[in-house]
């Protein structure tokens, strides 16, 4: 089964979970985050055959995101979000070198949410994130004639949230996904904490 199967299927499976749950949308309270993410780059990384001698990895991004609800419409909030990319290269140019090239990204966003449906067990919002994201490299050769891929600094990470759930088994603790465009991730899924 594709990763994208799996994370449709864990998304629907989340969906059940949420009806029996209770949601935050009062003003004044504050959601941490922890989530795992998925994101357009790490799949093409999985996914690509760059060579046979090149072997690529990309784990979930990892993230923490923090919202403050200003009132049941509208909350405000930050995000933090790390992932590392892997090539790793088996018998590279005349030497027949094996080295490992190690790509990250670090994005710090600023987050909007529009909260929606009114329903006392699950919280639905859409919204935009607005961020930086620094790309770096680390190449472990010295071969001249290597090129490392290219991306070092800092980019703008626009990301619309398509559509948001979250619902807390308990007072304080719930689970969350998140469907998006845009970097760091196009699904992300977590837990969620309400203070």
């Amino acid at each position: 089964m594709s990763k994208m199967k799996k994370a449709i299927l864990s998304a629907v499976f989340l969906s059940g979970i949420f009806t029996v749950a209770t949601a935050q949308t009062q003003p004044g309270e504050s959601v941490i985050s922890a989530n795992a993410g998925f994101s357009l780059v790490g799949a093409l990384f999985s996914l690509a055959d760059i060579d046979a001698d090149v072997k690529s990895s990309a784990p979930p991004a990892v993230q923490l995101n923090y919202d403050y609800a200003i009132n049941e419409l509208f909350s405000l909030g930050g995000g933090l979000s790390y992932q590392r990319f892997k090539l790793a290269y088996t018998d590279y140019g005349d030497d027949m070198e094996d080295f490992d090239v190690q790509l990250s990204r670090f994005n710090v966003a600023l987050r909007g949410l529009f909260h929606y449906g009114a329903q006392e067990q699950v919280d639905m919002y859409s919204g935009i994130r607005l961020g930086l994201s620094n790309w770096s490299a680390d190449v472990g050769t010295s071969n001249p004639d290597f090129e490392p891929p290219k991306g070092n600094g800092i980019s703008v990470a626009p990301q619309l949230i398509l559509f948001g759930i979250r619902g807390y088994l308990t007072d304080g603790l719930g689970i969350n996904a998140e469907l998006a465009v845009g970097g760091p991730h196009f699904f992300a899924i977590g837990l969620s904490y309400r203070i």
